[in-house]
């Protein structure tokens, strides 16, 4: 009944808007459509949304999006799931540079000593993140399966005030569903020839709370989170310098460097404790130069940018046991038995060329042609160090380093051609085709590796990617459209070369994977009017080769046969089970997504203006061919209905959301595996969630032009709900982010209760 009451009370808004417009056709203006426009796909967050809705982190960046979640892995956050793909799939960009995959695979997920996590962008440092859904390769190459999201990194104009040449910003924030406070600051400069702009950002917070009511516990029942604390800090400096009115150069460095120090009470390993340290650190260098030609035939903007990336994603932990009084009933204090640190590195170099083309007139349009090229180099590594304390005979420690797979050297090129027609009045299309070559070497071992055998052989990849898209703008309002694009990943180190070996746990190197494919077919309606706007956008993405982590069971030797052995029964192979990243069929995924916006004043005249009504939705079916399991990432449906109220002068703004969550159903949830008796099994995910309705208030007020007030509450009745990217998270065997057998851990799972978030800027 939830469901459809924001269903119907969204319908009958587009209907009266629509109907109004129908009612009032020869009289209303329009408002014409700028090639700032936003596509149906795509959503785009400006910087002012972002202050607005208060975003701090990734889960307030799709709180109101439809289609888009989160891939969560309790404290590690692995990136985005959008059109039922997630993690490595969707790629992550910053200011064109794509951030690199995460690594690792669900047999040391169990063990929790490697951090999953992908890097993520302090919203702190941008000024607009766009997030297109769909295949996106074109744009972005390998990783675009389902979509991407590219960070945009804030400039001096996001600083300096209107009609000043320089500026300074002081930020100070608060969140307390984490106890996160955020402070910023930034000054920069811009005149005709010059521009700077340093900032610097720090966050200081805690683990996220639960509205669960658990109890405070040791083990995987516990009902509370574990205790955490994160220091973030973030930083951005650029400058750039025009030679002449037409030669411009620059350069830009911005980094991230992120410490969560968890102690792990949810630890399942008997008599034994851990605490991890996460640690994420990123840095981007940029050195660009461009050329604005004045009265050329052919060209009308060239630039080159020499781009570098060094990532590091890794975690330390600290495990031991405890000492225990006489009676051995009552642990004393912690003793630290081992020291352990993990990390994947990378190291990214990239060359790249654009050059646009003076606009082509033809007797078959008009034609204004883009052409981008570049070469890449991706260095991949893993350290683990560890240190056992006190255990030799003398009390000294004893120190190894290793790693646990070969590293691995990725040499890439690209190169793409795009065209931007108008045909005439009416119709208009883009097209383009991009050219992908990729090697992945391993390289020779730099540190011990036990599981390792001789050095891989190289493996080479070549896509081709293309998007076109066809537009009709049937008159000044309405407009329809058709866009097919492709998309295309390449598996990473780990899925082609990891192999592991142990009676705990096996995963085969599969080094014939192929690279996972993507068909992404579109159409849509638009509608802009001083009504306000109206979009439906319904596609159907195909995935071929697609990858998939397979549990199976199969032969292993038995070392210890022999002849001997043979009489008392030994056979000469036992059964166990692995893990292997193979190629499956296909995969499909289709659905639909609405969105609309309503100026009341439009409709009923005694509504002051700046009162706005919105409706979105986003739903998705799906399914995996070749087997039983279902696609997780798939979002259930979602519905966000709004009404708000911005100033026409912008000195304040209100704005009231209401959240429908849908539910995950059975048979959407299927997953395979193996019984201890080895018996193929096909059931229902064990956790899913129910359906839940949130309501979140927030607004800002503008005390002077210098200084800005903005605060939120969210979950304004308390709703205790778990969200799906939380649950299907959860590790099913595990040491870490794992529930007990009766559920009672789940209670730390839950999504926060009633809680706030403010901020305070300061411009001058």
């Amino acid at each position: 009944m939830a469901l459809k009451f924001p269903l119907s009370l969204g319908a009958i808004c587009v209907a009266v808007a629509l109907q109004a417009y129908a009612e009032e056709q020869t009289t209303l203006d329009t408002i014409t459509v700028t090639d700032t426009e936003i596509k149906a796909s795509q959503i785009k967050k400006t910087r002012k949304v972002i202050q607005e809705e208060l975003v701090a982190d990734n889960y307030d960046l799709v709180r109101y999006a439809t289609d888009v979640g989160i891939s969560d892995n309790g404290r590690r956050n692995k990136g985005f799931a959008m059109r039922g793909v997630e993690g490595n799939r969707v790629g992550i960009s910053v200011d064109g540079v794509n951030l690199p995959e995460s690594e690792e695979n669900s047999l040391y997920a169990r063990y929790g000593n490697f951090n999953s996590s992908r890097l993520s962008i302090d919203p702190e440092l941008v000024q607009g993140i766009d997030i297109i859904r769909g295949s996106d390769s074109f744009n972005t190459g390998s990783g675009s399966l389902g979509g991407s999201v590219n960070y945009r990194t804030l400039g001096p104009e996001d600083i300096i005030l209107p009609g000043k040449k320089w500026g300074v910003l002081l930020k100070n924030g608060y969140a307390s569903k984490n106890r996160e406070w955020t402070n910023t600051i930034g000054t920069a400069y811009r005149d005709d020839k010059f521009d700077a702009t340093l900032l610097y950002s720090h966050r200081n917070g805690h683990e996220m709370k639960s509205r669960g009511n658990g109890e405070d516990i040791f083990g995987n029942a516990r009902g509370i989170p574990d205790p955490s604390h994160h220091k973030n800090h973030s930083y951005l400096a650029k400058i750039g310098y025009f030679i002449t009115p037409l030669h411009r150069i620059s350069a830009s460095f911005n980094g991230q460097k992120a410490n969560n120090f968890v102690d792990e009470k949810s630890y399942q390993l008997s008599g034994i404790w851990r605490e991890s340290e996460d640690i994420g650190k990123r840095y981007n260098a940029n050195l660009a130069y461009e050329y604005f030609p004045e009265n050329n035939r052919w060209l009308s903007y060239v630039k080159t940018d020499l781009d570098w990336q060094k990532t590091s994603v890794g975690s330390n932990n600290y495990k031991g046991g405890h000492r225990y009084d006489a009676d051995l009933n009552k642990a004393l204090e912690k003793r630290l038995y081992e020291i352990q640190d993990t990390h994947m590195n990378t190291r990214f170099i990239r060359g790249s060329l654009r050059v646009d083309f003076q606009p082509w007139e033809s007797r078959f349009g008009s034609h204004q042609f883009t052409i981008k090229t570049g070469i890449s180099q991706k260095d991949f590594d893993n350290r683990n160090n560890h240190e056992y304390l006190n255990i030799n005979a003398d009390g000294s420690s004893a120190k190894d380093s290793e790693s646990i797979q070969h590293p691995v050297r990725t040499r890439s090129f690209f190169a793409q051609l795009q065209d931007n027609v108008t045909w005439n009045d009416i119709f208009s299309s883009q097209l383009g085709i991009r050219y992908d070559w990729d090697e992945l070497v391993p390289q020779d071992l730099n540190a011990t590796c036990r599981a390792c055998s001789s050095t891989p052989a190289s493996n080479t990849f070549q896509s081709i990617s293309g998007s076109l898209g066809l537009d009709a703008q049937l008159n000044d309002i309405w407009k329809i459209g058709y866009n097919i694009s492709t998309g295309f990943r390449i598996p990473t180190a780990s899925e082609m070369y990891f192999t592991y070996e142990h009676p705990a746990g096996n995963w085969i190197a599969n080094p014939d994977l192929e690279a996972e494919q993507a068909l992404n077919q579109s159409i849509y309606v638009q509608a802009e009017h001083k009504l306000g706007s109206f979009g439906l956008n319904l596609y159907h993405t195909r995935y071929k080769n697609f990858l998939y982590e397979q549990e199976s069971t199969y032969k292993k030797w038995n070392r210890f046969y022999d002849s001997y052995s043979a009489g008392y029964g030994q056979l000469p192979y036992y059964t166990t089970i692995a893990q292997q990243a193979v190629n499956i069929d296909r995969a499909k995924i289709s659905g639909v997504e609405f969105t609309s916006k309503v100026n009341l004043d439009q409709i009923i005249s005694a509504i002051p203006q700046g009162w706005k009504f919105t409706a979105n939705l986003g739903y998705a079916k799906g399914k995996l061919s070749g087997t039983e399991a279902s696609l997780l990432s798939i979002q259930p449906i979602k519905v966000i209905l709004g009404i708000g109220y911005e100033d026409p002068n912008d000195l304040w703004g209100i704005n009231a959301k209401a959240s429908y969550l849908g539910a995950k159903k059975a048979k959407d949830a299927q997953i395979v595996q193996y019984t201890p008796n080895f018996e193929r099994e096909v059931k229902s995910y064990p956790y899913l969630n129910n359906s839940a309705v949130l309501f979140d208030l927030y607004g800002f007020y503008k005390v002077n032009k210098n200084i800005t007030l903005r605060a939120g509450l969210y979950n304004l009745f308390n709703r205790k709900y778990h969200t799906w990217d939380t649950l299907r998270g959860i590790n099913k065997i595990s040491t870490t982010d794992s529930v007990d057998k009766e559920g009672k851990g789940l209670e730390r799972f839950y999504a926060p209760g009633r809680n706030f978030a403010a901020s305070i800027e300061i411009r001058f």
